[in-house]
């Protein structure tokens, strides 16, 4: 494949993907983002270093990242937007909802789960000082964007979020409660709930040592706000051998089973993390400037949704396993990739991924090979 025709394909889907975009930034943004998933890194020497006059890249990256005009808050939402005409017409979509931190700046991050991974959907970008004693209040307003906005065009019956232990209190559930989205949650084990007419802590409500999954029924959580929650109990080992217990809350009558595989889709969203983070070197980012710093991801999320997408086309190609057998070993069972390392390899190599590239079509991976 030519370099011409890899740009050709690329700049294609940036302006199909961004349509409303001034024509300079759409063009900025699709080269890094060409850089970014040849190079696989986000230091921005090493990313400059990808076109031919260094300097000239290096000092075009930094007007990028530092333009004052290129709002990150828009970004985000141009971003959401082109990945929401991507999404399934039917079905359920599953919203992860997490934190990613780096030194002293944190990434509250949207995520679709796709498969076993996710996808970014919307971000927003806080110092520490600026997250210091507002997390709560942040997080329901980011909740509202995301719910309102971002997903307008998803009916919110096909919408459930799911969150982690830091997401389980009452003023999040009374939000979620007010905008009448599924969600399944885990609760702390300090949570209390109102069980056979009593306030009990979660931690202490043990199982049987053959209990793998009990549902508790609706009962009344969080004495100091009461909501009133659908709570089930689930336990595996971690990989330490030790017992692992998730209180799960959801507003829905789910199956105890029913919830523990459900927010076990969640931690697609730590393999996403994982993904920038690694695969595409977002942790070398070594930014002071918290918005340029968001303004990187952008890159990241954008090229993240580039290798789902090329991943999903790869999986149902018939030469799937001609291109596979170039970059794993030939293991029937499992392999020791994921589709999004796959695909990075697949790219270093020159194939012709490329040509599979469209906008239009619908994400539908299941990143286990």
């Amino acid at each position: 494949m030519t370099q011409h025709s890899r740009t050709t394909r690329l700049e294609h889907y940036i302006n199909t993907m961004l349509p409303e975009t001034h024509g300079h930034q759409r063009r900025a943004f699709g080269d890094f983002v060409a850089a970014l998933l040849v190079v696989r890194t986000c230091c921005q020497a090493t990313l400059a270093r990808y076109f031919a006059n260094f300097e000239a890249a290096s000092r075009r990256l930094t007007r990028w990242l530092h333009n004052p005009r290129l709002d990150v808050q828009e970004q985000a939402h141009r971003h959401a937007q082109a990945m929401g005409r991507q999404l399934p017409c039917t079905g359920p979509v599953r919203v992860a909802i997490d934190w990613t931190t780096e030194d002293q700046q944190h990434l509250l991050v949207a995520s679709v789960i796709v498969g076993r991974r996710a996808v970014p959907l919307y971000w927003e970008a806080y110092t520490t000082q600026e997250r210091k004693g507002q997390q709560r209040a942040v997080e329901q307003a980011f909740l509202r964007q995301v719910v309102e906005k971002e997903l307008a065009t998803v009916e919110r019956n096909r919408l459930l979020v799911t969150g982690d232990r830091g997401f389980g209190d009452g003023p999040l559930l009374a939000e979620l409660a007010h905008l009448q989205v599924p969600f399944v949650l885990r609760l702390p084990a300090n949570i209390t709930v109102c069980l056979n007419q009593q306030w009990q802590q979660l931690g202490s409500l043990r199982m049987g040592h053959t209990t793998r999954r009990r549902a508790l029924g609706r009962l009344w959580c969080l004495r100091s706000n009461p909501q009133r929650c659908w709570v089930a109990q689930a336990r595996a080992r971690n990989k330490k051998g030790r017992w692992e217990y998730w209180h799960l809350v959801s507003n829905r009558p789910l199956s105890a089973l029913t919830m523990a595989h459900e927010y076990a889709r969640r931690f697609g969203c730590e393999e996403g993390f994982r993904d920038a983070k690694r695969e595409l070197g977002f942790a070398a980012a070594r930014i002071a400037n918290i918005r340029a710093w968001a303004r990187m991801f952008a890159l990241v999320a954008a090229a993240l949704l580039l290798l789902t997408q090329l991943g999903a086309h790869v999986l149902g190609h018939p030469q799937r396993q001609l291109w596979l057998r170039q970059v794993r070993s030939r293991r029937r069972v499992r392999s020791e990739l994921s589709v999004i390392t796959v695909v990075c390899h697949l790219l270093a190599q020159g194939t012709v991924l490329w040509t599979l590239l469209t906008p239009h079509a619908k994400l539908n991976l299941e990143a286990a090979l």
